[in-house]
């Protein structure tokens, strides 16, 4: 309580000595359109130091998505060798093939941008998995192999997550997933 009772009484006398300080000389006048004008060439530089900071982390995210993709884009193909050779499976080897080429293709066209200088990222082609029914227990080929593709797919589902995320905020500028 008497904290606030003295910062009141400071304030109080600040207030009443500050035109006869001015008078005094002791406080230089300085023109409001001189401090709107240092608010606003502040206010540009933070701005454009946060955009460049949100730019590079994107850039690196995507480059991360990439290694990432580019990493199980060796194994998805030597693994296909490992199924038999029934429709179902060449059409899943295929599927999978050209979905991660697809986001590889994505990322690569999303890093050009934004390296361009460009944040507009336009139109993410999105596929899921959920069309495709994957029943992998008739096969103990296809058991040993669950456990990697089961992180494949958790690995994908994230990437695109993520591919959204940027479009979202690079294109709208907000995302409400």
């Amino acid at each position: 309580m008497a904290a606030v009772f003295r910062a009141s009484l400071f304030l109080t006398f600040t207030l009443l000595c500050l035109p006869w300080l001015r008078k005094a000389g002791a406080i230089p006048t300085v023109p409001s359109s001189s401090l709107y004008d240092s608010a606003m060439t502040r206010a540009y530089r933070l701005s454009l130091m946060a955009f460049e900071i949100y730019q590079s982390f994107n850039l690196e995210l995507l480059r991360n998505s990439q290694q990432l993709i580019q990493l199980w884009l060796k194994p998805v193909t030597l693994l296909s060798g490992a199924f038999d050779y029934s429709p179902i499976h060449s059409f899943l080897d295929r599927f999978i093939v050209e979905y991660m080429k697809d986001l590889e293709e994505i990322i690569q066209t999303l890093i050009r941008r934004l390296e361009a200088g460009n944040p507009q990222t336009g139109e993410i082609s999105r596929q899921t998995y959920s069309n495709v029914d994957i029943n992998l227990h008739h096969n103990n080929t296809l058991l040993k192999n669950y456990g990697l593709l089961f992180c494949f797919r958790r690995d994908m589902n994230k990437l695109s997550t993520f591919l959204r995320i940027v479009n979202c905020r690079s294109v709208e500028g907000s995302c409400g997933l």
